[in-house]
């Protein structure tokens, strides 16, 4: 298999509509088969593997590597990431209900976040849970505008802290994106919004590292 990496400079996002995944099964270890086994719905375990399968084809098809023989290692908060001697490509999965998003970068670490646009008027009444109270001060009265820039700072924290490696560990209200109080470990990092045709009914926000001139698509196609 000849590698096909993301071009200097570049981000490629993948889009993946986990039900088109044709036979996960075989993509999974052992691991990840028992993982997947202690979902409560078989629903969730359906749709986790599905995912988790996409990545690995991405991650081999990317390497050059059959999928078998790709090995992901985990970070002290989670976070996967491929060991010695591919370190040099980053990698994140975000999903929701009805699709998926890979980022591939060989830029420095990235992270991603998806949400369908429907669940914003669910963080309502959620504020202090995940926002700093300099954004908490900023966020408007009027309701469907208010659940609007929750969902907002949710996923733009979300693909932040995910491309720190961090993940929800460091209390993402204590991280505030008005510009006073942001974390230092961020500074590195930019959000860029994703604009797809496929994702217009969904927020998705990455975050990269400066210096990332270009965010290209993908469809994955199994």
């Amino acid at each position: 298999m000849v590698p096909d990496l993301p071009a200097a400079g570049t981000v490629i996002v993948h889009i993946v509509d986990p039900a088109s995944v044709a036979d996960p099964h075989g993509d999974l270890i052992s691991a990840e088969q028992e993982l997947a086994a202690r979902f409560r719905f078989e629903k969730d375990a359906v749709h986790w593997r599905a995912c988790r399968a996409a990545l690995r084809r991405i991650l081999g098809r990317a390497l050059g590597i059959p999928t078998p023989e790709l090995t992901l290692i985990t970070g002290e908060f989670g976070k996967p990431a491929l060991p010695e001697p591919y370190i040099g490509l980053h990698f994140n999965l975000s999903h929701c209900e009805d699709l998926a998003l890979v980022a591939l970068s060989r830029e420095g670490p990235v992270g991603v976040d998806i949400e369908a646009a429907g669940r914003a008027p669910s963080l309502l009444g959620c504020e202090a849970s995940f926002c700093h109270p300099e954004e908490i001060a900023l966020l408007p009265d009027q309701e469907g505008a208010r659940a609007a820039a929750l969902l907002e700072i949710w996923t733009r924290k979300e693909a932040l802290l995910k491309a720190l490696g961090t993940g929800m560990s460091l209390a993402p209200e204590t991280v505030s994106l008005a510009g006073k109080e942001s974390h230092p470990r961020l500074a590195p990092f930019t959000v860029r919004h994703l604009s797809h045709p496929l994702l217009a009914r969904h927020v998705a926000r990455l975050a990269v590292q400066e210096g990332v001139a270009k965010v290209s698509y993908d469809i994955f196609q199994g």
